[in-house]
């Protein structure tokens, strides 16, 4: 049995030997009260009903109690022999009332719980056993019942078990088209979370692509405390892509895109956000950073990528050119990538391998 499965039925089987130990008290106290209006002998009702029964329903329920500590396996079966006891203690105690013989009924039902068919059976079998090695040992139990209360209890037995099986079976259908009907819910979200990703991200980078930027892009500049943020957007060429694409064929253009992409991804943090724009183009937006600071992370990302030697381009190093604009009060978007745009225009047109503010240039160290 699964470790999973061992836990549920311990844990039922304790909700179920706490009912036991509360049928226990009920019994207690309903036969202490038929004790004061009983015609026989006080002290033989104390003890033949009271008394006795009690101590040998309470060493059934502590045996029960000890086996769900010892016994890992197999625990719910030693459960209905339990409550089959309990039951024909009640029965035996209480002959003169032939109705209490359909308390062996109840085995029956609590099986219901654990949703096993051969726990069913097992409990329906041991019921009808009970009830019959009852009838044939008890005189007392005999003499108080006919023949027709064993058949009618025998015949109930076996119709509840019946009623029980047939809803296991159809619980156990619906179970199976609600798993269906789950996993086909699952496989379509999944679809749809992997179309939208497929609608957001750049095959080839797996950067987010020219849609997602400008939605981003959108999107925060509807926040009603964004001219209170550090909002810049850099914009970054390839340098010279075009001579590597007719110089060593499309498919090297690629792996030097991928290869930009990954150096890109390796600079950034959690409030920065890197987007292939188009072709060779890639776009940053940051949240939090001063000019300064965003400017030094560019700085970066520009020398980390000239630093990357790319046996396949042999010995010629790929460098990008890169214009940066930070939002300023009432400006829009089409102002602010018109701003990042004309700084990378710059960058290209004053000797590429840059990074561009606004007008001021920021030349770094090994220009070309």
């Amino acid at each position: 049995m699964k470790k999973e499965n061992v836990i549920h039925a311990a844990s039922l089987v304790r909700d179920i030997l706490n009912t036991l130990w509360i049928i226990i008290g009920l019994y207690i106290i309903a036969t202490s009260v038929d004790a004061v209006f009983t015609t026989k002998d006080t002290w033989l009702f104390v003890q033949y009903v009271i008394i006795y029964p009690s101590i040998f329903l309470v060493i059934t329920i502590g045996t029960l109690e000890v086996c769900l500590r010892k016994i890992k396996s197999h625990i719910e079966y030693i459960l209905i022999l339990g409550i089959n006891i309990v039951a024909s203690i009640i029965i035996l105690t209480l002959y003169e009332k032939p109705i209490l013989i359909f308390l062996l009924i109840f085995p029956v039902m609590v099986s219901l719980y654990f949703y096993k068919l051969k726990l069913l059976k097992f409990a329906c079998i041991t019921g009808i056993l009970s009830g019959l090695l009852i009838y044939i040992l008890s005189d007392p139990v005999r003499s108080h019942m006919m023949h027709s209360d064993i058949i009618i209890m025998i015949a109930i037995i076996i119709g509840i078990s019946l009623l029980i099986n047939s809803l296991m079976k159809h619980s156990v259908q619906l179970a199976n088209e609600l798993l269906k009907t789950t996993k086909e819910k699952q496989d379509l979200f999944s679809q749809n979370i992997q179309m939208e990703k497929l609608t957001r991200m750049d095959p080839v980078t797996e950067l987010y692509n020219h849609r997602s930027f400008h939605e981003y892009l959108e999107t925060l500049l509807r926040m009603d405390t964004i001219d209170e943020l550090y909002l810049h957007i850099a914009i970054l060429d390839i340098d010279n892509f075009k001579k590597v694409n007719d110089t060593y064929g499309h498919q090297m253009g690629d792996l030097v895109i991928v290869e930009v992409a990954k150096q890109i991804k390796s600079f950034l943090e959690n409030d920065d956000f890197a987007f292939r724009y188009g072709g060779e183009e890639f776009a940053i937006i940051n949240i939090g950073l001063t000019t300064e600071e965003f400017l030094e992370k560019m700085e970066n990302i520009r020398m980390g990528i000239s630093n990357v030697c790319m046996e396949e381009l042999k010995g010629q190093r790929v460098t990008v050119s890169v214009g940066l604009q930070k939002l300023l009060p009432g400006m829009g978007k089409d102002l602010l990538f018109n701003g990042a745009d004309t700084s990378l225009y710059i960058a290209k047109k004053s000797g590429k391998n840059k990074v561009i503010m606004n007008l001021g240039e920021r030349t770094p160290v090994g220009a070309v």
